[in-house]
């Protein structure tokens, strides 16, 4: 992992309320969160955590089942289907950075958003 991205802060503006906000700094008591809310999307903040990567975070996103509400997450999983950016390097690592935070959230018992059995 490269020294910047452990100075720089975990960013993503992620469409979500307060339950979400919630898990997130109950994980990370550090984490700054700013509303950006419009009068079309009413539940949407910005999350800024220092301290964090984005390999830490996502597994999490992925096993709490809001990774489809990250904003830049999802961009990353959009840019898998354009057929124009399937090839070369920058796609097999975007491909193996999806696999590699899916497999890290099944360790810690990810459930992908689906509901837990109780």
């Amino acid at each position: 992992m490269d020294s910047e991205a452990k100075t720089k802060p975990f960013y993503d503006l992620i469409y979500a309320g307060g339950e979400v906000e919630g898990l997130i700094k109950a994980k990370w008591p550090q984490a700054k969160f700013k509303d950006a809310s419009d009068f079309v999307h009413t539940e949407r903040f910005e999350c800024e955590i220092e301290g964090v990567t984005d390999e830490e975070f996502y597994p999490f996103a992925i096993r709490e089942g809001f990774c489809r509400c990250c904003f830049a997450f999802n961009l990353l999983l959009q840019s898998l289907g354009f057929p124009e950016l399937k090839e070369g390097p920058k796609h097999e690592e975007t491909k193996e950075k999806l696999e590699r935070w899916i497999k890290l959230a099944k360790e810690e018992g990810g459930n992908y958003g689906l509901p837990r059995p109780d």
